[in-house]
């Protein structure tokens, strides 16, 4: 089943977001029991730690409570061993002095000062490692310096704050802390020196990052066990990616790929990149390295036409070290944990692990999938060969041990169909909507839309669990798309650059191509991809947030035949089948599950040059009509600086023409008001010699008179001879001659229209 719930939404980039989300937040009181003991837990280190002196700092009992015992974050993957060190007389003396040096006052002196500090300590620490803890360094450092650091360790998860915050990338490893706090504190007010009221503040940042700024559940990787501790999340075998392709280069190239990610880059860019390092690839093979980087390693993400690092990438780049990647490809690649866990047994021969993982993926008939993921695993120094055999190195011994469940396989019925699919808990995604009232509010600043018809949209897209599919139908000009991009940013809290999709459907979409691509059939080697399969994918991965996309104009072809996968699988959540290449060809899966948070509003005109819907569409999307204009809420009156006098005349001309055509349905909407006034404005501007009359005349001949057209009935024919005595009254007599005209016709043929 599709949970949905409602929560706010803050601009943590601005003051008053800030303060509003902390406020959210709350106090101790208001947090769970878990986060209330790990900030007494947190408070009772910085106590213990402030009431020791330098001699005491400097023990092997302080310096390993110090390092592997703080309650400042939990350490995962961050677990490195530094016994070398603490044993180290000379070692545990400096850090203890280190220790004793007094935060500085300016922010800009202390960005400076927890640099310097943080690469002390690794230059301290790297004689006695032979991979830099990290993590355990930032959780030393805000121990030391609690008045300026937070409790967000992984620096992914930092710099994704960061930026929510309003902050740039120029910020150093350490003083990203300083300057998270710096926004805080001025806002929040000064806190006590008391070690559990500093632990307090600490946390906060942690929160916001949880509550307003991480992945939506579904996607993480890890959960909370206790205070600063946490365990990972596995997969099914039947949720998980089937093993890892096999790129040249491995683990170095996609260190190198996401430093040229860093910054963010187009597929263009990204392909150009890995063409120059590898000369001799085909671009259907860069498709499959994006592919991978992208879904089986989490280390990237297509946001809008550019790929960002994820958290995950961002960690990894920082520490280049692999383990910062352990926590997805132990619960979300298929056969990683079966390796592991089994040589945390024994040491077994290169044949025996491809045996075992043939027999986790019973479809990997050949060894090239097993090779691959062994391949990997040896590149990222997890695994080695010694003797003729495989073993665990220190590196894999410690993802071993956060294997606490029991490795499972694939069984053969579940090997037809590859689908890309957020993977969640019990099936249930998350999907978070903002407030009515919200929405509302946000799509009242766009346009002069009534209540109840936001309501009715919202309620209709809202009413079934997958199928979220409206139909705009009625005037031209009336405001439809306005109404349909209004909703979606309304619905994205404004972040429409990567949740909302305009499509103007062209003619001739005859087929589900025009939508989801196709292979080409020239090379048959790569697939032809399209905006809108790109968008799908992204809403796949993100099953959090709505995404929106606005078919404008669908009727300019057959919705049925072009979107006919999408009318299908959106009646039961089903997959909806892109190819029937491999299981990922050119990046693109063979198939993939229907979105629940995809949002489907189609915008039709009718008329001679659309189709009508068929009972399929129909049947799946609630329709809602626009023929009510009502003039005075036309939004731009008296905005364009025309003589106040001359747009009041074209008002009352405009309103009476209104009044004759509504009854017929051949009214106009706010985009024909736009066209006249901008017409008579244009014209005073530019000092023309023609009377008002003379110009209101022309572009009510132009603009109005075009779009009249019926048949001889009682409804049409009263429609033409209100609009003559309105024009007359105006003494607009072009026009008036032109309606005049269309009367004689219906008189003598049964039927009249402007075009002759």
């Amino acid at each position: 089943m599709l949970k949905l719930y409602v929560m706010s939404t803050y601009d943590l980039a601005s003051d008053a977001g800030l303060v509003s989300a902390v406020n959210d937040i709350g106090g101790p009181s208001y947090w769970s029991s878990t986060g209330q003991e790990w900030q007494k837990s947190l408070g009772e280190t910085l106590a213990w730690f402030s009431s020791k002196d330098e001699s005491e700092r400097g023990t092997v009992e302080f310096q390993q409570k110090l390092w592997d015992k703080n309650s400042v974050a939990a350490v995962g993957q961050g677990n490195i061993s530094i016994d070398g060190a603490i044993a180290d007389g000379e070692f545990r003396r400096k850090v203890a002095a280190m220790s004793m040096e007094v935060l500085p006052e300016s922010v800009e002196a202390r960005l400076h000062f927890l640099t310097v500090q943080y690469e002390s300590l690794k230059t301290l620490v790297e004689p006695f490692v032979s991979k830099m803890p990290h993590l355990k360094i930032f959780r030393v450092l805000a121990v030391m310096y609690p008045g300026a650091m937070t409790t967000v360790a992984k620096m992914g998860a930092l710099t994704d704050l960061v930026k929510a915050m309003g902050g740039g990338r120029d910020l150093t490893t350490a003083g990203r802390h300083a300057w998270v706090r710096d926004r805080l504190d001025p806002l929040l007010g000064t806190t006590s020196k008391e070690p559990f009221a500093l632990a307090e503040r600490m946390v906060i940042p942690w929160f916001l990052y949880e509550r307003f700024v991480q992945a939506a559940p579904s996607d993480r990787t890890e959960r909370e066990t206790a205070p600063a501790e946490t365990e990972l999340v596995p997969l099914p075998a039947a949720r998980r990616r089937r093993g890892l392709t096999a790129i040249k280069g491995l683990f170095p190239s996609l260190l190198s790929s996401l430093e040229f990610i860093r910054d963010g880059v187009t597929r263009d860019e990204l392909l150009d990149f890995l063409q120059n390092a590898s000369p001799d690839s085909k671009t259907q093979s860069l498709g499959v390295t994006i592919n991978s980087y992208k879904s089986e390693f989490g280390a990237i993400r297509l946001e809008g036409d550019r790929y960002l690092l994820t958290e995950r990438g961002e960690n990894t780049l920082e520490s280049q070290d692999p383990s910062d990647l352990s926590d997805w490809l132990l619960t979300r690649i298929l056969g990683v944990d079966n390796v592991i866990a089994k040589l945390r047994e024994k040491s077994m021969t290169s044949s025996e692990l491809v045996h075992l993982l043939q027999s986790v993926n019973p479809g990997w008939t050949s060894d090239y999938g097993p090779q691959a993921i062994l391949g990997w695993l040896r590149s990222m120094g997890v695994v080695q060969f010694q003797g003729g055999m495989q073993d665990l190195t220190e590196v894999g011994r410690r993802w071993g041990a956060r294997i606490h469940w029991e490795p499972e396989s694939l069984h053969a019925e579940l090997l037809s169909v590859e689908v890309y699919i957020p993977e969640v808990e019990e099936n249930i995604s998350e999907l978070v909507l903002p407030q009515l009232e919200e929405i509302l509010k946000s799509i009242q600043l766009k346009g002069q839309f009534r209540r109840f018809l936001v309501e009715e949209l919202h309620s209709g897209l809202w009413a079934d669990p997958i199928r979220h599919f409206a139909i705009l139908s009625g005037l031209s000009g009336s405001g439809k798309t306005l109404l349909a991009r209004s909703y979606a940013e309304a619905l994205a809290g404004g972040r429409t650059k990567n949740q909302l999709l305009t499509l103007p459907v062209q003619p001739g979409w005859y087929d589900p191509g025009a939508l989801l691509g196709y292979v080409n059939p020239l090379s048959g080697k790569s697939y032809a991809r399209t905006r809108f399969l790109e968008f799908v994918l992204e809403a796949a991965a993100d099953p959090r947030r709505p995404y929106i996309v606005v078919l404008d104009e669908m009727n300019l072809s057959h919705p049925e035949q072009y979107m006919a996968p999408l009318l299908s699988a959106m009646e039961t959540g089903d997959y909806i089948q892109l190819h029937t290449e491999e299981e990922m060809f050119d990046g693109i899966p063979r198939a993939i599950r229907y979105p629940r948070n995809l949002v489907l509003i189609g915008t039709v005109n009718m008329d001679e040059t659309t189709h009508g819907l068929s009972d399929k569409v129909l049947d799946r999307g609630f329709v809602h009509e626009f023929w009510e204009i009502d003039l005075k809420n036309y939004p731009k009156w008296g905005k364009r600086g025309m003589n106040q006098a001359l747009e009041d005349q074209a008002r009352t001309v405009l309103g009476a023409l209104m009044d004759a055509l509504s009854p017929a349905k051949l009214h106009f909407g706010w985009r024909v008001i736009d066209a006249v006034l901008d017409y008579l404005n244009r014209s005073e501007m530019d000092g023309s010699k023609a009377s008002f009359a003379d110009t209101l005349d022309s572009v009510i001949y132009a603009k109005v008179l075009p779009k009249l057209r019926g048949d001889d009935t009682k409804r049409f024919r009263a429609a033409l001879e209100n609009c003559e005595k309105a024009l007359r009254k105006a003494s607009l007599q072009r026009s008036c001659n032109k309606v005049s005209e269309l009367l004689e016709d219906l008189e003598a043929t049964g039927s009249a229209r402007f075009w002759r």
